[in-house]
């Protein structure tokens, strides 16, 4: 009897190593085809893709208005001027914005704090905004009849294009975890 135990056992044993191995081979090759569909992947990664050239961004509209040389340079200051104007209202914008993230996240938060920060905020960019706006009503008179109509044009299809994206954009925030928001 312990000797037909003794083979049956050492038959066991035997199963159980074959088994193992062909796990192993198994594992195996699922291991080498993951490896060799990584290697695939990278290498087409790395070649270099053709891209199509992205138009020329249009800088308000004012691309390919055949604008005089007095216009360029008239366009050129009222956008310098603006600029000027709104850099220290954004630099305000963005130090309320640091003064109410550092609000929100103290122990005790101070709402009237975070209100004012928060209206103060509004104002200035409403500032900025109005801004904008008086320069391009500047831009505009200066411009021909013929150079309005393409200015006009392009303005209303960039305003098009911007409220499709924000509708695109809230679109997927409603879509996104809670915890994801901003």
């Amino acid at each position: 009897m312990s000797d037909l135990h003794l083979r049956i056992n050492k038959h066991k044993f035997n199963i159980l190593i074959l088994t193992t191995m062909k796990k192993i081979d198994v594992n195996m090759k699922v291991l080498i085809a993951i490896i060799a569909i990584f290697g695939i992947s990278l290498s087409l990664m790395a070649q270099p893709q053709q891209r199509q050239q992205m138009p020329q961004k249009n800088h308000g509209g004012l691309a390919g208005l055949d604008l005089t040389e007095d216009q360029k340079a008239e366009i050129k200051a009222v956008h310098l001027s603006q600029m000027k104007e709104t850099q220290p209202l954004t630099d305000e914008v963005n130090i309320n914005r640091a003064k109410l993230k550092a609000a929100m996240h103290k122990d005790n938060p101070d709402m009237k704090e975070i209100v004012s920060l928060v209206e103060s905020n509004a104002k200035i960019l409403t500032d900025i905004q109005v801004n904008k706006i008086e320069a391009q009503i500047k831009v505009r008179t200066l411009l021909t009849e013929e150079q309005k109509v393409i200015f006009d044009t392009r303005s209303n299809n960039t305003k098009a294009k911007r409220a499709v994206a924000q509708r695109r954009m809230q679109g997927m925030a409603k879509r996104m975890p809670a915890r994801h928001r901003f």
